[in-house]
């Protein structure tokens, strides 16, 4: 989509411009999505992430920020920042390691364009801390990969087969 002149706004914290999505599926279900937009190696900000509330409290949202912060942590972006309602803070300080913002972090959102809204409370998390928490997600990443081929494979045995494009081939499907 192509945008003109008469469709932007002279305003620039309403520039909604390079936000990207992630999305969370199960069995072509969507059960978690997120904005994310990268403002270089400082920092990305994800102002919306949310989960089907069917699903909620299974460990969705945990898998879902492993993975957000594994691709961003391969792309040498150092923080996520977030905004987040007064009432749920704690869930992000205590469940996901978010902490609130510092000073120098404060001056790199202001020369930014990020979203914010009414009466929420902005905080980061440092995606470059150290490698032992790296090497933490990316054993959750891998347990989540195994945990969905072995329900692929469960699958497999119970229901005709399909194409999963997700999967590498099989050798013997290469060969024939």
């Amino acid at each position: 989509m192509e945008w003109d002149s008469q469709h932007l706004s002279n305003l620039g914290r309403l520039n909604f411009r390079g936000f990207y999505t992630a999305i969370l599926e199960k069995d072509d279900e969507i059960i978690s999505a997120a904005s994310i937009r990268i403002h270089g190696r400082e920092m990305a900000e994800m102002p919306f992430v949310g989960t089907e509330s069917k699903c909620r409290g299974q460990g969705f949202l945990r898998k879902f920020l492993v993975a957000i912060e594994s691709a961003l942590h391969f792309l040498n972006v150092e923080n996520l920042i977030i905004p987040a309602s007064i009432e749920i803070v704690g869930m992000w300080t205590k469940k996901f390691k978010f902490s609130h913002i510092g000073s120098a972090m404060i001056r790199t959102i202001i020369s930014s364009n990020t979203l914010m809204f009414p009466k929420a409370v902005r905080l980061q998390k440092s995606l470059l801390a150290d490698d032992a928490e790296a090497d933490n997600a990316a054993m959750e990443i891998n347990e989540v990969q195994n945990n969905y081929q072995n329900e692929v494979q469960q699958n497999r045995d119970e229901r005709p087969p399909f194409i999963d494009l997700n999967l590498d081939p099989s050798e013997e499907a290469i060969d024939a």
